[in-house]
């Protein structure tokens, strides 16, 4: 089978959330089928017409272009709230991308990542099916992104923009992936399409890259990367609304917690840096690292769609992980079994954090049930081989 993926950013490497969804799917997909990907690279400093093209795996190549016009739509979008590339589709209307035209008409199916360019190739398809990859209800969402901002959904044009792009890709493609049985109903609700053209594909993690460790190799890892000996506490995320939020949970935490060191990794911060006992790395090639060092994950967060991966993760790598209710939207993990969950108080979370510490055989348990929750129901090869399943009946169907 030849299987095209449309992203409307570069995937590898995979740094944010939905990066490490694309390319862990298309890679273990990779290995039975020819995998090709078309991406828009993102504004950094690459050389501004530079094209490049990876061979991710034998079977596997993404192909990222980068042009003047993508560059500045880019900006404009990431430079104002909605910190997503909703223009991405405007991008293809104007530059018609030959190499796009042929990969759509060599693919079995397509795979279209979010709702901005699924217009686009819906119209320049030639035959293959096309799926609409939601990574979220994008439309609910925003809503939760505007909130975060203080901006009123009801008055914003980005929203009604985001809206229109989901309606019709949802309505229009012949299968839908949703990442939750919560986002696959409110699809369904929403926009009022065929339950058998909505399934859940869920977020994972990497089992085999992160696992859990023992404390001395724990101990060795925090002196590897120049951490204190006490309690590490690790917050992970991209620099969107929702994380930015969370951000603010955790500096509030460091200023009442001089007994754990919290390290922040990714763009959350611009570049590297430290004050008091809150570590920043800054943009980061591998977390894998800093799990192994760490002691606890917080995810304190409240606003935003999907599932989180960086969740996930975390709980994989053997971590006890402290959240808000509303960071396991979408999920089937238990409070108290496999993670604690906290009131949206500073001193909740830390009084949570505590415990941790505190309670005998509770980190162990708690990471013990995480990481066991995860290899049984979100490791991305098993994942993969049900999106390959839907695959197949799709190509195969009749007409």
């Amino acid at each position: 089978m030849r299987i095209l993926d449309v992203s409307p950013r570069s995937t590898f490497p995979p740094q944010r959330g939905s990066a490490i969804r694309v390319y862990n799917l298309l890679r273990h997909l990779s290995a039975r089928h020819e995998v090709r990907q078309v991406s828009q690279m993102e504004p950094i400093p690459w050389p501004r017409h530079a094209s490049r093209e990876f061979r991710i795996t034998p079977t596997y190549c993404e192909f990222q272009f980068v042009h003047p016009v993508a560059l500045l739509l880019s900006q404009l979008c990431e430079r104002n709230w909605v910190s997503a590339p909703v223009l991405s589709g405007a991008v293809l209307r104007l530059l018609r991308p030959e190499r796009l035209r042929r990969l759509l008409e060599w693919a079995d199916v397509v795979l279209v990542e979010f709702p901005w360019q699924f217009e686009y190739c819906r119209r320049t398809k030639v035959s293959a099916p096309l799926v609409l990859a939601c990574h979220n209800v994008e439309s609910r969402k925003f809503e939760s992104y505007a909130r975060a901002r203080g901006i009123d959904p009801s008055r914003s044009p980005w929203l009604r923009y985001i809206r229109r792009a989901e309606a019709n890709a949802v309505e229009r493609a012949d299968l839908v992936l949703a990442v939750s049985p919560d986002d696959r109903d409110e699809l369904i609700r929403l926009y009022r399409i065929p339950p058998e053209r909505v399934i859940e594909i869920p977020n994972g993690a990497d089992a085999e890259k992160y696992s859990p460790v023992n404390s001395a190799t724990r101990q060795a890892m925090k002196r590897k990367l120049g951490l204190p000996d006490g309690p590490t506490i690790i917050y992970i995320g991209s620099n969107v609304p929702p994380n930015q939020a969370g951000l603010e949970w955790v500096r509030r935490l460091a200023g009442i917690a001089g007994g754990f060191t919290f390290v922040v990794i990714g763009p959350l911060f611009p570049k590297p840096g430290r004050w008091a006992n809150l570590i920043a790395t800054g943009k980061v090639e591998d977390a894998g690292a800093y799990f192994q060092a760490a002691d606890i994950a917080v995810c304190p967060i409240e606003y935003g769609g999907g599932t989180k991966i960086k969740l996930l993760e975390a709980l994989a790598a053997g971590l006890p992980s402290v959240v808000f209710q509303e960071t396991l939207h979408g999920t089937r993990l238990t409070p108290g079994e496999h993670v604690l969950v906290a009131a949206k108080d500073t001193r909740a979370l830390l009084a949570e954090l505590n415990r941790v510490i505190e309670v005998p055989g509770l980190a162990e348990r708690l990471g013990r049930a995480g990481g066991d929750f995860v290899r049984r129901h979100h490791d991305w090869r098993q994942i993969a081989g049900t999106l390959e399943q839907a695959f197949l009946q799709l190509v195969r169907r009749p007409e």
